[in-house]
């Protein structure tokens, strides 16, 4: 009890309250870097998700042109696909009917090419 005494007299009593207050700024300071981290996590965290979501909508963005640029692809190929198939169609009947043409001439196995058999074929 004696150290106690001791500790307590008039000499000891402002190293004690300036130590006392230093633990309590300690603490304080503590209790303010905490918050501080904490404002500054949900600042980083919130920058994160609005340049996720500025990205995501560039992204969407993006695919949505693509799609519209495959798709008018896909209609010009089927356009030029029927085309095609109408084009075909009709050398194969112009082929038929020169076929049905030169098989109605009189002389169809002389030898060599008559003037009528010659206006049969293309220019």
């Amino acid at each position: 009890m004696a150290w106690l005494s001791a500790l307590f007299t008039k000499q000891m009593v402002p190293v004690i309250l300036i130590a006392a207050l230093l633990a309590v700024a300690g603490i304080a300071t503590r209790a303010a870097v905490g918050k501080v981290s904490d404002m500054i996590d949900d600042r980083i965290a919130t920058a994160k998700a609005e340049r996720d979501a500025h990205w995501r909508a560039e992204v969407a963005e993006a695919n949505a042109a693509l799609s519209g640029a495959i798709a008018e692809l896909a209609r010009q190929a089927m356009r030029a696909d029927g085309e095609i198939r109408a084009a075909e169609a009709a050398a194969h009947d112009q082929l038929k009917q020169m076929e049905v043409d030169n098989a109605a001439l009189p002389d169809g196995d002389g030898c060599g090419v008559s003037a009528r058999r010659l206006q049969l074929l293309p220019r």
